[in-house]
């Protein structure tokens, strides 16, 4: 049996680091094993899908090496690789239609206000939150008619209503086990005639003879309804195995407040993509003589799915820097002066309008330009203090201002982090705390950039970015804590 393994992002958002360390995974177990190794975009979820997403999520993997045999921009024999053309060319609708008709699926005709109700009265009373099933013994005549008549509806499986699941995972020694009775009736067809993730994916895999399917763990809990749809289309599973979630410092899921989560974001901060390759290896795989620094070739060498992590692998930009000096110092000269060129270019027109009015000689931009590059400053506490502020209120104020942001980010949908946006959230958090613009606008600009005199601000903190804002306001409030 040749080895045939995928990797299968959603076009909703910026492309992932997490994308990229299980692409990088499942190229390596294709590669080592002669096998085939498929890019296959689920794009589902249409409110939040988009091309830009789609064609940023190709480039990133092809930036890093992970190119795939088979996929949108490729082909293949097992096409087509994006959802939506798959389900116009009816593949969701035929396997559906044999589930309904063999009475593994039904359709439901609850309304959203029907299900809030349920939930709500099952939050309520302590109870666990699943649909209750009221329209699964519906007689499909009936069902069918309300149908037919354009009466809105969502298809679910029929989980079984006693006993348990148990199923192997290749990492884990002890066999996994659900009772049948905490998996929901999970929706596969929604209302909108789109398949949700978890038929789609099953049905996918099948039609495109995934022998392994590797994949972060997040998805155990729903192997149980994969499972069962396995078994009640008349197919042969994959092998299973779920590696660690990428993880911060703190052992928490990575995202992109306390890490940047954006592949793109590592290549425009001038990365190497062998090094960024070779650090996600380092920390899900590792290699079997010590070896620190290596290449995609040579992962792909001693690639063993035995070694891969279930602990959470820990993204420590520290350590991605040490190994990015490693790769960036072994280049010749002419790679390494090719490289400066790249880095300083790819941030020139952003950068120029800014320094223009500052700049007497081409020189100048080097050290004007600096800690827009720079991975930290490091201003003193004096010179983060305005006069007549003491430390608690300069920390009180970055601190806050920080707290405001991030709210921003999280709730505002209105807002983005362009100079504009920024301007208006902290004019109006200076306003509702009475701080002088002056003052203000000094501490966080020395905050930001180590110095007092810098670009105009909001220009500043809209280039710098919202990870670097954050990470420096925070760093600035530490500081202030020792003084």
């Amino acid at each position: 049996m040749s080895v045939r393994v995928r990797v299968a992002p959603s076009p909703t958002g910026d492309p992932h680091v997490g994308t990229a360390y299980i692409a990088m995974l499942n190229y390596c177990m294709a590669r080592r094993h002669g096998g085939s190794f498929v890019l296959r975009i689920e794009d589902t979820d249409r409110s939040r899908c988009s091309p830009g997403s789609q064609q940023a999520i190709l480039e990133s993997l092809a930036w890093l090496g992970l190119d795939p045999d088979e996929g949108p921009a490729q082909g293949g024999e097992h096409g087509p690789y994006t959802q939506s053309e798959r389900k116009d060319a009816g593949i969701y609708d035929r396997e559906i239609a044999r589930l309904l008709d063999a009475g593994h699926a039904y359709r439901c005709f609850c309304s959203p206000e029907r299900l809030a109700g349920v939930r709500a009265a099952q939050e309520a009373a302590g109870e666990r939150t699943m649909y209750d099933r009221h329209c699964r013994e519906l007689a499909p005549a009936e069902a069918e008619r309300r149908a037919a008549a354009g009466e809105a509806h969502v298809v679910r499986m029929k989980a079984p209503l006693s006993g348990e699941c148990s199923f192997t995972d290749r990492l884990r020694r002890q066999p996994i086990v659900q009772p049948w009775a905490e998996v929901d009736d999970q929706v596969l067809i929604k209302t909108d005639g789109w398949p949700t993730y978890h038929f789609a994916a099953v049905v996918d895999d099948h039609h495109m003879g995934i022998t392994h399917v590797i994949r972060a763990e997040e998805w155990i809990k729903s192997v149980p309804k994969h499972l069962w749809l396995y078994e009640h289309l008349g197919w042969e599973p994959p092998e299973l195995i779920h590696v660690g979630l990428l993880r911060n410092a703190d052992r928490s899921k990575i995202s992109k407040r306390k890490n940047p989560t954006d592949l793109l974001w590592y290549r425009k901060h001038g990365y190497l993509p062998g090094a960024l390759v070779n650090f996600l290896a380092l920390i899900g795989h590792s290699h079997p003589d010590g070896r620190e620094i290596f290449g995609l070739d040579e992962l792909v060498r001693v690639f063993d799915l035995d070694r891969l992590s279930v602990g959470g692998p820990v993204f420590d930009r520290q350590k991605l820097r040490h190994v990015q000096g490693q790769w960036f110092r072994s280049q010749s000269d002419a790679e390494m002066s090719a490289a400066i060129h790249r880095d300083i270019d790819a941030r020139l027109a952003e950068l120029l309008p800014l320094l223009r009015e500052r700049m007497t000689f081409g020189g100048d931009f080097t050290f004007l330009a600096d800690f827009f590059f720079a991975s930290e400053v490091a201003p003193t506490a004096a010179d983060l203090m305005p006069k007549k502020w003491d430390a608690g209120q300069t920390r009180a104020a970055l601190d806050g201002l920080a707290a405001r942001l991030r709210k921003k980010l999280k709730k505002d949908r209105a807002f983005v982090w362009d100079a504009e946006c920024i301007e208006a959230a902290v004019r109006d958090f200076a306003a509702e705390k009475n701080y002088k613009p002056k003052d203000f606008f000094m501490t966080v600009r020395v905050a930001l950039s180590g110095r007092r005199t810098s670009p105009p601000l909001f220009d500043t903190m809209a280039v710098l970015g919202q990870q670097a804002t954050l990470e420096r306001l925070g760093a600035a409030v530490l500081k202030l804590r020792d003084a």
